[in-house]
Order: structure tokens, then sequence, then C-alpha cells
């Protein structure tokens, strides 16, 4: 068997010198290309599978990109254990080795500096925008010492104790601001070897001057919404102030010249009515009496809008059903004359102030049974729908109705859709139950046809 010369030598790069490649190894290439067995040619000249396919892969022509691929993975395998080499970091600044990975890691992560100092706190890499963007000359810094970098007063204020910590083995975190006056987020980190050693620090930082920029604009405005919500909030309590002082007015200084009207008509009618045409006058009188009592009801429908518009909410569980089965036999049980068909559904439970829903329900149910009276048989029915977020609960009448195309004045103050001596009411109790619902949280509406009825509905949110 053919032997083997073991003493030729190879480059950095494991490759034969010329002589040995054109004397031993072309050959046996060439007899492998013309078709001899591989194990064979093995057997022959004793080496192995695998280093005859790898002298084919580097000589052998169209696969020499295999060899640069094997030569790749043994130069960054090289580079790895030189990371791990403390002597290699030491001479890093001069081989320009050591920094590799990290410096394209900085020039790939945008706003971001990326420093190593070895123990004698110098530089062994610079890399990152953040760097030129602070105003350092981060191609100077390698070899140098960040005393000679950065001013004394950062350095002995700052620097000098964060490194020392970082060499103890502490990993650090903190935003700060630079002495150029940008903010970062900077981050310490021992490097340490194969054997557990720190042989140098790495700090990481990310320019974060335009979130906190952004932080103290936030902050401002804040500052600016605060202000103006105490400025309102003391021009609502003055005006609530005003609001109570116009009710105690409305409520006693108006009203009382309406009592002394009503009673001058009542002592006109028993001490003066012989003197006059007696049916006449009576109808006067009577004339006189009913619109101040029509007054004295808008007054303190006025009044209760007021009250409920100023009230504090209270919410609590709220046994609906309860409630209008309740109010619904006030107001029918004085209406003797009269046959209802009422149906009330199986109401759900709901959360919220109970004197203002019980409110709601009586001027709903209140208009369903006034504007039904002229109808032989009055049907109202109340039911509800729950929704995942939502409860909608609704009263339908078969009475009067009215046209849609004034829908829009349904819930104004005072807002009628029938004249005062066809349906008695003030036009303020659906602006008072909407107020109401809004305030929940709800939403109300209606649906409504002349002379075929009218469904009023309302929504509260579900008690989450």
């Amino acid at each position: 068997m053919y032997q083997w010369n073991k003493s030729f030598s190879f480059n950095f790069y494991g490759m034969a010198n010329e002589e040995f490649l054109n004397d031993r190894i072309r050959p046996i290439l060439k007899l492998l290309e013309d078709g001899t067995d591989a194990h064979d040619l093995c057997r022959k000249y004793d080496i192995s599978l695998d280093t005859l396919y790898k002298w084919k892969a580097r000589y052998g022509g169209t696969e020499n990109l295999l060899s640069r691929l094997q030569e790749l993975e043994e130069e960054n395998y090289t580079l790895k254990s030189m990371l791990s080499d403390v002597r290699i970091q030491r001479d890093a600044n001069n081989t320009g080795d050591i920094d590799r990975i990290y410096r394209i890691l900085a020039a790939n992560i945008p706003g971001t500096a990326i420093t190593i100092l070895d123990r004698e706190e110098r530089y062994l890499l610079a890399e990152g925008d953040f760097l030129t963007t602070m105003g350092y000359t981060k191609e100077t810094m390698p070899g140098k010492k960040i005393s000679e970098i950065i001013t004394p007063e950062n350095y002995d204020g700052y620097y000098k104790d964060v490194i020392q910590q970082a060499f103890a083995g502490e990993t650090i975190l903190t935003e700060r601001q630079t002495i150029s006056g940008y903010f970062s987020l900077m981050k310490v980190v021992p490097l340490r070897d194969g054997r557990g050693d720190i042989f140098a620090i790495m700090f990481v930082l990310i320019d974060v001057t335009g979130i906190k920029m952004a932080q103290n604009q936030l902050r401002k405005i804040n500052e600016k919404l605060e202000f103006i919500v105490q400025e309102r909030t003391k021009q609502l309590k003055e005006a609530n102030r005003q609001l109570e002082a116009f009710s105690y007015s409305v409520s006693h200084d108006l009203k009382a010249p309406l009592r002394r009207v009503a009673g001058f008509s009542r002592m006109l009618q028993q001490n003066h009515i012989a003197a006059l045409d007696d049916n006449e006058a009576k109808r006067l009188a009577d004339r006189i009496e009913s619109n101040v009592s029509s007054m004295e009801k808008l007054i303190d429908d006025l009044l209760a809008f007021s009250k409920f518009q100023r009230q504090e909410l209270s919410k609590s569980s709220i046994i609906m059903e309860k409630m209008v089965r309740g109010i619904l036999h006030e107001l029918t049980s004085q209406e003797t004359s009269r046959t209802f068909e009422l149906v009330v559904s199986p109401l759900e439970p709901a959360y919220g102030d109970v004197s203002l829903i019980r409110q709601v329900w009586i001027n709903l149910l209140s208009n369903a049974v006034k504007y039904s009276r002229k109808k032989d048989i009055t049907k109202i029915t109340v039911s509800c729908k729950k929704e995942e977020k939502r409860i909608t609960y609704s009263v339908t009448d078969n009475g009067a109705g009215f046209d849609m195309a004034y829908s829009d004045k349904i819930f104004g103050v005072f807002q009628r859709l029938h004249s005062a001596s066809e349906f008695e009411g003030t036009g303020v109790g659906l602006a008072l139950a909407k107020n109401i619902i809004e305030r929940h949280g709800g939403t109300i509406g209606f649906e409504s046809e002349v002379d075929k009825g009218t469904t009023f509905y309302f929504t509260l949110p579900v008690k989450g």
C-alpha cells in the first residue's frame, strides 16, 4: 500500500503547500474524477473517506463553495474562542477581532450606543449612532481610557462607581440624563470568559430622549388639564350655588303670589258672587284657579328637573319587576272607571340610583296611562331584554301616539305634542327621564304612530 509522507506542511487555513498538492492530492482527485471507487482510493492511499471528500470540496473545482463555507465556520469558531480568551481581549484594540459581533449588532440598532471597557478602563469597542448624537467621535475612542473621553466631573461623579460595581459582578440598569442633555436607558453588564472571570464590562445605552420629552409634554398637559378641571369645578360650584338660590326664589317668591291669586279667586266666589252674573263669574273664577294650579305644577316640575340634575347618584341593586308592579298599581287603582290590560314580563334586576330610576318609571308609566285614556281598554306592556353589556327595558301602550316627524321635540323641556286641554302635563317628565338615564350611562328612545300607541325604551349598563 502506498505510504504517505506525514511531514507535509499546511498554511493557517489548513491548505496543503503547492508541491504536495500537485504531487499527491491532484492525482488522487483525477482518479476519483475518472471513476475509480472512492473506497478503493481510501484503502490504497490510507486516507479516510471524510479527508478524500474534503480534498474534493476544496480542490475539486465546482465544489469550492463548500470549502469556503467550511472556512467561514472555522473562522467563526476561532472568533468565538478569541472572545473567551482574556489575553486576546486585552489586545483587542489592536487586533480588531473582539468587537466584530458587537459592532455589527450596534450598527444595526438605531438610537443605540454599545461600548466595552477592559479592566484598565480602556475602550475595546465604541459603536452606535447614539455616540455620534451625544457628540463623541467613536472612531477615536478604542484604546483610550474612559477618563480621557468624558469630563472629570462625569467620571468622578458617576462612572467611577458604576465601573467598580460592574467589575464586582453587578448588573446595573438605570435611566439618566447625559451631560449633553440627552436621556438614555443604560444597562451595564459584566462580560465573563470561559472560566467565569470578568474580563470586561459592556455599556448599552438606548436613546429615550424622544420618549422623555413626550412624557414631559404629557405631564405639562395633565397639569394644565388639572388646572382647567379645578377652575371648571369652582365655576360649577358657583353655578350650583346660584341655581340653588334661583330655586329658592322660584319656590318661595314666585309661588307666594300664585297662592294669593288663588286665595283671592276663592274669596270672590264665596263673598261676592251674588254681585256678579253668577255663571260667568264662577266660570272665570274657575279658570283663574285652574291656571294657578297649572302654574304651580309647572314650577314644581321645573324645580324637580333642577334638583335631579344636581342630585348625586347613590347606586344599589334594584328589583325592577317589584318596582314596576308597585307603580302600576298606584297609577291604575285610582282609575276605577277604566279597564286595564297590564302585562309585565319578568324584568332583570338593575344597578342604579333607586329614587331616580323610580322617577323614570313613574314618568313613562304615567304617560302610558294618560295617553291611553280614550281607549276602551288600556293595554300596557312592560318587558326587557338582556345583552352582554346592557339591559333594555320597554313600555308599550295602545294610546294616542304621535307623529314621528316631531320626534326631535319629545325630550325637550316644556315641549308637548298634545294640547293641555286634550292631555294635561307640563312637558318636563320625559326631559327628566332622559337626563337620569344618561347619567347612569344608558340611552333612551321611542317608537310611535298616531292613534296606534307608543313604545318607550331605555338601557342601563350591566354591572361589571
